[in-house]
């Protein structure tokens, strides 16, 4: 038996999860508690580590193949062409990490350089490009160009998504 990432449509994760369990196919849906902000208070909730994937333990049975791929709100098996497993210490690695007492963050990936859109704050929906990061305070410096000058501004990281 292999495990395999399954992409699944927008915040299908917990669905597709659950009923692959119905149907008798083991599935991982690696999970953290991430702080999230509403108006008024912040509040603890459970998200995904890896938004829209799921891992799927497949074996060389055609039937749970078949099963797994008529499941409602899952896309795809990931791989280049034909469905490639993930090796068994990586899905261990996540296992580690979801069990240890670290806080874990999931950060977007991005690197100094690249263009960011800012996604909450007062300069929602602004473009910029990512001037610099701390990882230690969670915050990113990114550059807007606003009518025709640089500004500066220090935002937390889920404040921004890639562009």
């Amino acid at each position: 038996m292999s495990w395999y990432a399954a992409y699944t449509r927008c915040n299908h994760e917990r669905v597709v999860h659950k009923l692959l369990h119905q149907k008798g196919i083991h599935t991982f849906l690696p999970q953290i508690t991430v702080p999230s902000r509403r108006r008024d208070r912040k509040i603890l909730i459970k998200r995904p580590i890896f938004p829209n994937y799921l891992f799927v333990e497949l074996d060389d049975i055609q039937d749970n193949w078949m099963k797994t791929f008529r499941t409602p709100g899952l896309v795809s098996i990931c791989g280049n062409g034909r469905p490639m497993p993930v090796p068994d210490e990586d899905i261990e690695s996540i296992r580690i990490f979801i069990e240890s007492d670290r806080n874990l963050y999931p950060l977007p990936y991005l690197q100094v350089g690249s263009r960011v859109q800012i996604i909450s704050g007062p300069l929602t929906g602004a473009i910029g490009i990512l001037v610099k990061e701390d990882r230690k305070k969670r915050r990113l410096v990114v550059s807007v160009e606003l009518m025709g000058q640089s500004v500066a501004a220090t935002l937390f990281d889920d404040e921004v998504k890639p562009y």
